[in-house]
């Protein structure tokens, strides 16, 4: 058994419109922005959380539960760059769009039908820039905020 590795194997697009989040086609997908050479080695964030629901009763002596709703809290922390500052200017506050993470293959690979994905749909809040650190590159964090139910087990149409 091999361990999977992190580095280099993570696509990250942020794209205008998708039509199927189930099933997103490659077409979609290439009309968006890569955004895997602006984030930074630790800067893909997407946190789930799942909330419980007491399930217990008045004549019950242990509390139980049952699984309640979900919610992702998703930051990306990219990198600041000259002279078109790509990323900076593609998700200013209030930006709609979808956030799709492909895993386990390299970034270099194309988008193929198949391919298992992660589609997050999301509108962005305002940009957070870091304060200047010496000896590093100038930073931001744009916090996304889940819209509507996303697929984390989607396959590429």
């Amino acid at each position: 058994m091999s361990d999977l590795y992190v580095d280099g194997n993570l696509k990250v697009s942020f794209v205008p419109a998708i039509a199927n989040i189930h099933a997103p086609t490659t077409t979609e997908l290439n009309a968006g922005t890569g955004l895997e050479t602006y984030i930074t080695p630790t800067g893909l964030q997407i946190k789930a959380t799942t909330a419980s629901v007491d399930t217990s009763n008045l004549a019950s002596t242990f509390t139980t539960q049952g699984v309640g709703r979900r919610s992702f809290a998703i930051t990306v922390e990219m990198k600041r760059q000259s002279p078109t500052d790509t990323a900076y200017n593609l998700v200013p506050y209030r930006t709609s769009g979808y956030l799709v993470v492909r895993r386990n293959l390299t970034s270099a690979t194309a988008w193929a039908s198949g391919q298992n994905v992660e589609v997050y749909p999301v509108v962005t809040g305002e940009r957070e820039l870091a304060p200047p650190v010496i000896n590093e590159v100038q930073k931001f964090v744009s916090s996304m905020m889940v819209t509507t139910d996303p697929d984390t087990a989607a396959v590429i149409a």
